[in-house]
């Protein structure tokens, strides 16, 4: 150790100078190599981490402020739901259509001779239900009870209308109307399948 430390101080200054510069060199660039690059990248990666966290949590955070405004609208839109599904519910629920007709027919001062179910239509997205119906009152009965049905919740259409055999009864005249109802209901299509499935 002490040739070596004699034959440094019998070097020429610059030569010192110079081998003082190469050994820094070598300690910044090793250090460079095997510490800073490695935490450099860590870093970078840590960073870009942190941005891509913090827009996920901005977007949370804007959901969480507007959680009043997306309730409320979800409400808005059960309540239209609900609208629609009493206009076109999902089963056809004939009785309760039976008893608001009867309903009807009863308050307009009509009398039922029949009511027949004929089936159901299948369309798009929806089913006719079809029924015939005959009752016995006077005109102004009849457009009573029509209109009166053309304002239930559901929606109800009555079609073909005709009536004959006016007589008159208590100082009124009464005619026999028949006439086909026409009720629908909702009904769920299913995806179609692709060509060649099985």
């Amino acid at each position: 150790m002490d040739k070596l430390i004699e034959r440094y101080a019998n070097t020429a200054p610059r030569e010192r100078y110079g081998a003082i510069a190469v050994l820094l060199v070598l300690i910044v660039g090793g250090f460079w190599y095997f510490l800073w690059d490695e935490q450099a990248m860590r870093v970078t990666g840590l960073e870009e981490r942190y941005r891509q966290l913090e827009g996920e949590r901005a977007e949370k955070q804007a959901y969480v402020d507007n959680l009043a405004k997306y309730e409320a609208r979800l409400n808005e839109l059960q309540e239209s739901l609900n609208q629609a599904r009493e206009q076109l519910p999902d089963d056809p629920d004939v009785p309760q259509l039976l008893a608001q007709l009867d309903n009807r027919a009863r308050q307009a001062g009509l009398a039922i001779s029949r009511f027949e179910p004929k089936g159901e239509t299948p369309k798009d997205f929806y089913a006719e239900i079809n029924f015939a119906m005959d009752v016995r009152g006077s005109y102004h009965e009849i457009a009573t009870f029509i209109d009166s049905v053309g304002k239930l919740d559901r929606i109800v259409n009555i079609m073909s209308i005709k009536m004959d055999a006016p007589t008159t009864a208590n100082q009124k005249v009464v005619v026999r109307s028949d006439f086909t109802i026409k009720a629908y209901r909702f009904i769920e299509t299913a995806p179609a399948k692709p060509q060649g499935a099985k």
